[in-house]
């Protein structure tokens, strides 16, 4: 058994392999048993641009509802405050 520094590295499987291999036992296994490459290098980029643009505008959107959210919330809390004056103010 070979316990090298290069050999340790050979037999560690990033978390991104993981998801390759869960996308696609195949082209997990041609890449890492057979070495082979993809060929569509320049379209695997572009979808990792879009999916790195697709992340963050849904993180600009989930904060942007959190914000529509609290200001619904303060604008009730103001209604019910002017109502409850407006009550008070006619006894």
């Amino acid at each position: 058994m070979n316990d090298s520094p290069s050999s340790a590295r050979e037999n560690w499987i990033s978390a991104s392999e993981v998801g390759r291999y869960l996308y696609c036992r195949r082209a997990w296994w041609l890449q890492r048993v057979k070495g082979w490459a993809p060929q569509n290098r320049d379209v695997l980029e572009r979808g990792t641009l879009q999916h790195r643009q697709y992340v963050e505008t849904a993180r600009i959107m989930r904060q942007t509802l959190r914000r529509m959210w609290q200001l619904a919330f303060l604008a009730a809390l103001v209604a019910l405050g002017l109502a409850f004056t407006i009550v008070l103010a006619q006894r």
